[in-house]
């Protein structure tokens, strides 16, 4: 028997030394799984921003700002409204470009714009308020956290941690034989489990190395491990650890991990601005983050979060009064969810463009700062005018509610940087993104590529007749277009041409001009050069909303090839810019030329197949486009500021009966419908007016005209009766 106890001596104290081997180097190399945090653009308010009072609060509140009482309570993250002024302290924040410390700001508006912002040393050029966050790449298990260091943990979530989970955590060897005693006690006499017997150290052991299964094997186990942690490793450690690790919650496929994250999730703030009931809340979770879920279960959490406040009581956390204003609060968890809130079509972008630089470990387990082009007002309006129009839609028409989709991808005019994203009628809803990988038939989108290499031709203007009548061709297995309306209209001017998107008149342009040099434009964007078919003058071409956008971006631009741009910057966990993304610029056509183009796009917007929208006089240029049978309803629409492409239709690629003016652009009328519209660039130079009907030369008094910019030596006939009076 002595051999045998010998023997097993042996055999346990080898097994410890290789535990103690293992548990300590994982331990020691562990580093959290680390996922890069992917920030929206920052807003920057400046003197004459189109921006009301209303705006800027709600995106401090965005931001998880809360409303001061008075100056005096005006500390970081905070706000007071006075009369037609905003005054904020700002959060400390590291930009790509420099780190800004914690800013007051003084914002006076009139009229719906900002008048003037001011610091605590004078006037500012501008201020910027810090990005939220909007998603993040976490591992493939997916869990995500956000690790905060002890100097940012608040101490009485430290002490309160203690009293709740651990009141010995300060002096046990890892596990506590009188802590498991006194909570078997504490829940027969309350007849539930409300304190558990595990310390922090093997609550954290359960989370780095075992499972939860109620075994013996596993129990001892977890003792076991927890005395080896608590015997190599401070105390200070092994909280940190805890702090940053507890799981807190479940957010769809993301799993929440650690009080950074847990703070934004349920608060949408940072750990160190949480109130004493809120960190309370955070506590009282641990103990069943699906049972005591207080999005789900809000009454159930408050009784929990309430008996954590108790026990704050009880060991002097919080005296009398902090105590009974306390537990008076409501929940108050955020209603934006910004601090867990995912914008899938987006983040699919910054994903693409991220790609060839990073693979997928270094996106998840580094750190990263992700610096986007993402404005969240701008795509919150987007999401809105996207779900709202087409519940409209289906309603006005008679179309089963749910059954048509959308998509949209809203970016800069002028330097591609994407604002928004819309994979589908579902704001916030991961899976088939419409936006980058629906690849539909584009229908008269493709015109104005059509017209502007008539343009580029030198053979063609806006007032150049063209030919609206029936035509055959041979050489295409005798393709007979015909027009929306079924009528033919004679000899029309080319501005009315693609205005009215008249099938037949483009088609005599295009073959005109040559196939091939659509054909070569559209591969240039796309990578995916199609066959020289007559067909496709007409849009018969399969693309994405995003691919579209590509196309546009060269009239929004003035002729320049501004690819798209999710991402400005990626900074590493240390503060320090690694990458930068510029703006890449490449001259595609004649600025005179597209600017013509413009001209006549606006035209389409003011009397063509845009003249429906509200904004159709303001100066923005616009090409509405439908497929074969009504299956697709697309517009594509820009100012001087941004581009806009809306695709509508349906997964099974049914007809739904609904043309581009009737679909895609009362999505896009919504989008516009509070934007500070700039009248896009178009070519004003030796402008004249024509008959729009008849591209004949009439004065305005005429009316049904429309003013061109034409070369100086073309003659244009006078319409009669409508010459000089």
């Amino acid at each position: 028997m002595v051999l045998v106890f010998a023997l097993a001596a042996i055999g346990i104290g080898a097994y410890l030394v290789v535990l103690d081997r293992e548990i300590t180097h994982r331990f020691e190399g562990r580093r959290w799984s680390l996922p890069a945090r992917v920030y929206a653009a920052p807003l920057a308010i400046y003197a004459g921003l189109a921006l009301a009072p209303d705006e800027l609060i709600g995106e401090l509140q965005r931001l998880g700002y809360r409303e001061a009482r008075t100056r005096g309570d005006l500390g970081i993250g905070r706000y007071l409204v006075t009369g037609g002024r905003i005054r904020a302290t700002l959060r400390p924040f590291r930009f790509a470009d420099a780190e800004r410390p914690a800013l007051p700001i003084d914002v006076r508006f009139e009229e719906g714009r900002v008048a003037s912002v001011t610091g605590a040393s004078g006037p500012l050029r501008y201020a910027r308020l810090e990005p939220p966050v909007i998603g993040s790449f976490f591992a493939s298990h997916g869990e995500d956290r956000l690790v905060v260091a002890p100097e940012d943990t608040p101490p009485l979530l430290i002490e309160t941690l203690k009293a709740v989970e651990d009141r010995n955590f300060d002096t046990h060897l890892g596990f506590d034989i009188k802590g498991m005693l006194r909570a078997l006690w504490a829940n027969v006499r309350a007849g539930e489990i409300e304190q558990g017997g595990s310390t922090l150290t093997q609550q954290l052991v359960r989370s780095y190395y075992l499972d939860n299964r109620p075994t013996i094997t596993r129990k001892l186990k977890e003792i076991a491990f927890a005395v080896i942690l608590d015997a190599r490793f401070e105390k200070a450690d092994l909280m940190n650890a805890y702090v940053n690790e507890i799981f807190l919650g479940q957010d769809g496929a993301r799993a929440i991990h650690g009080f950074g994250l847990g703070s934004y999730f349920y608060f949408n703030k940072p750990l160190l601005e949480l109130d004493a009931q809120e960190i309370a809340l955070l506590v009282a979770v641990i103990n069943g983050p699906s049972y005591y879920n207080p999005f789900r279960h809000p009454e159930r959490a408050k009784q929990r979060r309430n008996l954590v406040l108790a026990t704050m009581r009880e060991v002097a956390l919080l005296d009398r009064s902090a105590y009974e204003r306390a537990v008076r609060q409501p929940l108050a968890l955020t209603q934006t969810r910004e601090g867990g809130r995912y914008y899938p079509a987006f983040m699919d972008l910054v994903r693409l463009e991220l790609a060839t630089d990073y693979d997928r470990d270094t996106l998840s387990a580094h750190g990263l700062a992700i610096h986007t082009t993402l404005d969240p007002r701008l795509q919150q309006t987007a999401e809105a005018a996207a779900k709202g129009t087409l519940a409209a839609i289906e309603r006005a028409r008679g179309i089963a509610p749910g059954t048509l989709q959308v998509a949209m991808v809203v970016r800069a005019g002028q330097t591609g940087d994407i604002h928004a994203a819309v994979g589908g009628r579902e704001p916030g809803r991961q899976g088939f993104n419409r936006a980058l990988n629906a690849k539909r038939p584009i229908g008269s989108l493709i015109k104005p590529l059509v017209y502007l290499a008539a343009l580029e031709s030198g053979r063609y203007n806006l007032a150049t007749p063209v030919e609206d009548r029936p035509l055959v061709l041979p050489e295409f297995n005798d393709y007979a277009p015909t027009n929306h309306d079924g009528e033919f209209h004679g000899i029309v001017p080319l501005v009315r041409a693609l205005g009215d998107s008249l099938n037949v008149a483009s088609v005599r342009v295009g073959l005109d001009v040559g196939i091939g040099e659509i054909a070569g434009r559209l591969g240039e964007v796309t990578g995916r050069y199609p066959r020289p078919y007559a067909s496709l003058l007409l849009g018969a071409y399969d693309a994405s909303p995003f691919e579209v956008s590509e196309i546009y971006a060269m009239f929004a631009s003035g002729g320049f090839r501004t690819p798209a741009k999710a991402v400005t910057a990626v900074v590493d966990a240390y503060g320090e810019t690694i990458k930068r993304y510029p703006i890449d610029v490449e001259q595609a056509a004649e600025a005179r030329d597209v600017a013509t183009l413009t001209r006549a796009l606006q035209i389409a917007m003011e009397r063509g197949t845009g003249k429906s929208s509200p904004v159709a006089d303001s100066g923005v240029a616009g090409k509405t486009g439908t497929s074969d049978n009504y299956r697709d309803s697309w517009f594509a629409g820009y100012d001087a500021n941004s581009l806009a492409v809306v695709w509508v239709g349906r997964d099974d690629n049914q007809p739904h009966g609904l043309s581009g003016s009737r679909g895609a652009l009362r999505v896009w009328n919504s989008l516009m419908a509070r934007a500070d519209i700039v009248p896009a660039l178009a070519n004003e130079a030796a402008t004249v007016t024509i008959d729009y009907a008849t591209g004949m030369r009439a004065m305005p008094y005429c009316g049904g005209t429309v003013s061109i910019p034409v070369p100086a030596d073309q003659a244009i006939p006078w319409k009669p009766g409508c010459d000089a009076p």
